[in-house]
């Protein structure tokens, strides 16, 4: 049997950016990037534009990106936040009524309808209704 020769892998840039987000090791000095770390100039840190980890130090040493095609100059600290964050204060909530105790007419509306829609459940179903009465009946008879 002749041996087929496997097709060549083909590794983009794509790839090699993807491994280095998911390497956990800094590309300056090979060492683990730890996420909490005892001294400040280990701090793991961000490249803004691949993503790749580095020490706070490695990389103020450099001053860029040490990955072949970016040319990032600036970082983040790994674990800020990115995205702003919905933040709720009390003054954004609803203020209470005059008195302080009377719900709004919504609240009212909402509360009747969870209490008949319990009271419905509650109320035994036609069949289970017929089949009581049927019982009865076998009791009386």
């Amino acid at each position: 049997m002749e041996e087929q020769e496997l097709p060549l892998i083909e590794i983009t840039d794509n790839d090699i950016a993807e491994a280095n987000r998911l390497s956990l090791h800094c590309p300056i000095c090979a060492s683990a990037v730890e996420t909490y770390p005892t001294e400040p100039g280990l701090r793991p840190v961000v490249c803004k534009g691949c993503k790749t980890l580095y020490h706070q130090a490695c990389w103020e040493q450099s001053g860029k990106c040490a990955i072949l095609g970016c040319t990032q100059d600036s970082f983040y600290h790994y674990g800020t936040q990115r995205r702003p964050v919905l933040t709720i204060s009390h003054a954004d909530l609803p203020a209470p009524s005059a008195n302080g105790q009377k719900p709004d007419s919504r609240s009212k509306r909402l509360k009747e309808q969870q209490r008949r829609e319990v009271e419905a459940l509650r109320r035994p179903s036609l069949l289970q209704r017929l089949w009581q009465w049927l019982l009865d009946q076998i009791k009386i008879g």
